[in-house]
């Protein structure tokens, strides 16, 4: 796997990894619940928020590395989907909570770190972005 190759797949496990660790943090009351958070949503509590992240956020990150790391036909769809579900996420999160903390700029620029190091057109993960032969 080349370096382009090694970022995206570490990229991948960060969001996946830490997104899924969010989430279980959420749904468990390991965060504590700030009332200011869910104000302006239609969320009750952080569970359901919880189960999104988890589920969505960081299972289709985690889905995309293990996609990845078996080669299999569709990574890069797998991986740039993910990439947009965590800018998606925190776009809606810092809107909805109305206002930013220096993780969601973390998390915004790593989502679109995996959208921009996944090749566009079907390669194998050890293709750099825009290459067209195999380097590896």
């Amino acid at each position: 796997m080349n370096a382009v190759g090694k970022v995206l797949l570490g990229l991948l496990l960060f969001n996946g990894i830490t997104a899924a660790g969010g989430g279980i943090a959420l749904m468990t009351g390991v965060i504590p619940e700030e009332p200011s958070w869910i104000e302006h949503t239609d969320f009750s509590s952080l569970f359901l928020p919880g189960v999104i992240l988890l589920a969505l956020v960081g299972g289709s990150a985690l889905f995309a590395a293990t996609v990845m790391l078996k080669r299999s036909a569709g990574w890069q769809a797998a991986s740039i989907l993910s990439g947009w579900i965590m800018v998606v996420w925190i776009v809606a999160e810092i809107a909805s909570i109305r206002g930013v903390h220096v993780l969601q700029v973390v998390y915004l620029v790593t989502g679109a770190a995996v959208i921009w190091c996944t090749p566009a057109t079907p390669t194998s993960p050890t293709t750099p972005r825009g290459a067209s032969e195999k380097i590896g």
